[in-house]
């Protein structure tokens, strides 16, 4: 059993910010999502895999094929005599590599699937149990009836990571478990906590702690804010397949295309999208028609996020995405950090500064220059000063969480670098931010490069776009919107990169 230390790589790779497997998918064997209790089991069996196996599971989700142009790995879709794999075939191929089952029910399943890497077994409801005994594994554990109170009080739980947890519910398996079981990770979900209650769940976490998942229950704000006061980032990713296995692929740099050289003088505009961290989302839809994969991308500068987890968990998709960029597209990290945090709440100097150089080695991988920050009333914080002098950045984009574009363009300078806010949003339920109406600002805005008014950093809501009748709605094709917007400027309005943008600002306003 191959156990990961915090913050180190399998296989020979250099060390990273985030668990990665002990080696790259040679060979995967693929199933389809399950719709039953066998997601428990195969979410495990997918986790121990990835560091123990010479041959990997791969469940048929989103973007599974997209990783395969930059890999060695051969798939193998069927069982050898051509019947499609099923799950009493696929824990029969896979036997040998367990040291047998951990028993338990859906109250106890995120307890057992904890407790999976350390036991080198898989996780087995009762009525699958005949069929991994029939594959001639036996119990090691049976946890039914095991309460959380009572696994945090077990010599189990202290051995668990505390550098990393997992926040998902079990209605959601396999999703996000595999990479949970192959980190060695406690995985955890109450959906009536308070935040307090929040707060006091994860206070077993170190500094500089990583979350996956996500907390629907509780809520955005309280969830972030519960986890930025213990100095943790969240990543953004209950819906994402497959982690264990795209985190065996090396990390490689990559590099951006240099952008086109805008017209200077007039107006000055950087549109950037929105909910760059959100991780599922990178290794899922990112590049669906409504956003990287529209046909209009590439006719105007635009700017997108990529979340600082990419570089270790998806490096194939960052591949392909910068390999796929046109001169017009920049890619910017997102969102406060390593992760979706609030950095103004941090309560260590030394875990932020920490975090921060952890963060300027990403920037480094995914050659930026710019970071969107989103934080909590915190654009005057000591913060944002510390990641513009220990990074290489050259500026920051600031949203807020109450309102994105609630300052207003407000800038402020930081060690001869800008922090700029966003002056305008494109969101459909937002009164005034329709691309008609957000278009008709930024012209009536003054054509002069010496004034501040004159730069307007615009935040596109990543849900928000055009239906089929052309009316802007919550799930519209988003680019359509944004080049409606586009079409909809006055000639003397220039359109940017980020780069630009930082480099104009700190030149005329500075």
């Amino acid at each position: 059993m191959i156990s990961l230390s915090p913050f180190s790589s399998g296989g020979g790779q250099s060390a990273t910010d985030f668990p990665k497997a002990a080696k790259e998918a040679a060979t995967l064997l693929l199933t389809d999502i399950p719709r039953d209790g066998t997601a428990l089991t195969l979410a495990s069996m997918q986790g121990i895999l990835a560091n123990t196996s010479e041959k990997n599971l791969l469940f048929r989700a989103e973007k599974y094929r997209e990783w395969l142009p930059f890999t060695n790995a051969r798939l193998i879709e069927t069982q050898p005599d051509g019947s499609p794999w099923d799950f009493a075939a696929l824990v029969k191929e896979f036997a040998l590599c367990f040291d047998g089952y951990i028993l338990c029910d859906s109250d106890s399943a995120l307890i057992a699937l904890s407790l999976a890497n350390q036991k080198n077994s898989i996780v087995v409801l009762p009525e699958h149990e005949s069929t991994v005994r029939d594959a001639g594994l036996q119990l090691t554990a049976d946890v039914r009836g095991t309460n959380d109170i009572k696994f945090r009080m077990s010599p189990e739980f202290k051995n668990l990571r505390r550098d990393i947890a997992f926040e998902q519910p079990v209605s959601l398996a396999p999703r996000l478990m595999d990479y949970a079981v192959m980190s060695g990770a406690y995985i955890w979900y109450d959906a009536r906590a308070s935040r307090a209650e929040h707060k006091n769940d994860f206070r077993f976490l170190r500094d500089n702690a990583l979350v996956f998942g996500w907390n629907n229950d509780l809520g955005e704000y309280d969830t972030l804010s519960s986890l930025s006061s213990l100095n943790a980032c969240l990543i953004p990713s209950d819906w994402a397949c497959n982690l264990s296995v795209l985190s065996g692929f090396p990390g490689r740099a990559v590099r951006q295309k240099t952008d086109v050289l805008a017209e200077h003088g007039g107006r000055t505009v950087c549109l950037l999208m929105s909910d760059g961290d959100n991780l599922q989302w990178f290794v899922g839809s990112y590049d669906d028609k409504a956003h990287y994969g529209s046909p209009v991308r590439g006719r105007f500068p635009f700017s997108w996020g990529v979340p600082a987890s990419a570089a270790d968990l998806a490096s194939p998709l960052v591949q392909k995405y910068y390999g796929d960029m046109t001169a017009n597209d920049s890619f910017v990290m997102s969102l406060s950090g390593l992760g979706y945090t609030f950095p103004s709440k941090w309560t260590s100097r030394k875990a932020l500064l920490k975090m921060v150089a952890s963060l300027s080695q990403k920037m480094k991988t995914l050659d930026m220059r710019q970071l969107l920050v989103l934080d909590d009333s915190g654009f005057d914080s000591n913060a944002l000063d510390m990641i513009l002098r220990e990074t290489q950045a050259d500026g920051i984009f600031y949203i807020d969480f109450s309102k994105y574009a609630g300052l207003n363009g407000k800038m402020r300078f930081s060690h001869g670098k800008p922090i700029v806010s966003a002056k305008y949003q494109l969101w459909n339920n937002l009164p005034g931010c329709s691309p008609e109406e957000v278009a008709s600002a930024v012209n009536a805005l003054p054509a002069d490069p010496k004034d501040p008014d004159s730069y307007a950093f615009i935040i596109v809501h990543a849900w928000s776009g055009l239906n089929g009748d052309g009316i802007f709605v919550e799930g519209g094709d988003t680019m359509a919107a944004v080049e409606k917007f586009v079409n909809s400027l006055d000639p003397d309005t220039h359109l940017v990169s980020p780069s630009q943008f930082m480099q104009r600002v700190a030149s005329n306003c500075g």
